[in-house]
């Protein structure tokens, strides 16, 4: 699988016992046996200056082990302050994120009920009907509108961990990479509408990596991840099936470990993305 440029990479990781080990270390290592020797043999020939080395040597190698100590506590005691940073920030993006659940809840509720005044409004003449009817085909087409109907169903989930190469991510989870390429995949298949764990993807959608979550529209999503489409099911699976998309994940299955499932389904209901609003306009011919 070759990545895309705006890849995103997961950071390389210290561990914090890691860090203590190598100070250990340092201190029980401080001289190298070679300079100890040396000193030993300087002091066999020179007596009367040895008393001198041996103790500007003691002293530095105090002052060394004080630095190094202090280090050490310092290290100790930072560890429970960055854990309980990390609990806090983790506690505030769940809370924002719940927020902003209840907000788009909100939302869903406001767009229904002015889609039911719209076609209340418009259901007056056949011309007013005619012109309902378009917005509602383009609300689906465009993203808007929550959209029902059969269709595919495809569920990528993260293998076995597997240690990461420096500075790349790990190989065994699902990348933003592959959900993109299954959704090009999919509407290279015939999809009409595609969602990701309901999240619905417009032309404005970005999926994206961070960290070890992957963003789309801006949402983070974790493993398993749902990639559902609707359209002709039997057209699409064939066609999917028979995509280099498939073959490149069935690739990750064989060399990673990656869940990679797809089947048919009868009724899939996407949902709509009622804050998309139009960014650039211009006229067009009139159909």
């Amino acid at each position: 699988m070759s990545p895309p440029p705006d890849m995103g990479l997961t950071p390389t990781r210290v561990r914090s016992d890691d860090a203590m080990s190598l100070l250990s270390r340092v201190v029980e290592d401080a001289l190298d046996p070679g300079y100890t020797h040396a000193a030993g043999r300087s002091i066999r020939s020179h007596p009367r200056s040895s008393w001198t080395h041996s103790l500007a040597l003691f002293a530095a190698l105090l002052a060394l082990g004080a630095l190094i100590a202090a280090a050490v506590i310092q290290a100790r005691q930072g560890a429970p302050a960055a854990a309980q940073t990390r609990s806090d920030l983790i506690q505030r993006v769940a809370a924002a994120t719940s927020q902003t659940d209840a907000l788009a809840s909100t939302v869903d509720d406001m767009t229904a009920q002015e889609a039911r005044l719209r076609s209340r409004a418009l259901s007056g003449s056949a011309a007013d009907q005619q012109l309902n009817d378009r917005l509602i085909a383009l609300e689906g087409a465009t993203g808007v509108r929550s959209v029902t109907g059969p269709g595919v169903e495809v569920v990528l989930t993260d293998g076995p961990p597997q240690p990461a190469a420096a500075g790349g991510p790990d190989l065994a989870r699902v990348l933003d990479q592959d959900l993109q390429l299954t959704v090009n995949g999919l509407f290279a298949s015939g999809a009409e509408a595609v969602s990701i764990n309901g999240q619905r993807l417009t032309s404005l959608t970005a999926i994206r990596g961070a960290g070890d979550a992957v963003l789309v529209g801006y949402r983070p999503l974790s493993s398993p991840y749902v990639v559902t489409a609707i359209g002709n099911p039997d057209t699409m699976i064939h066609e999917f099936d028979n995509s280099a998309a498939a073959a490149q994940l069935r690739a990750l299955v064989d060399n990673y470990g990656i869940g990679f499932d797809v089947s048919t389904q009868e009724e899939l209901t996407l949902p709509g993305r009622p804050e998309l609003s139009l960014r650039y306009a211009r006229p067009g011919k009139a159909s």
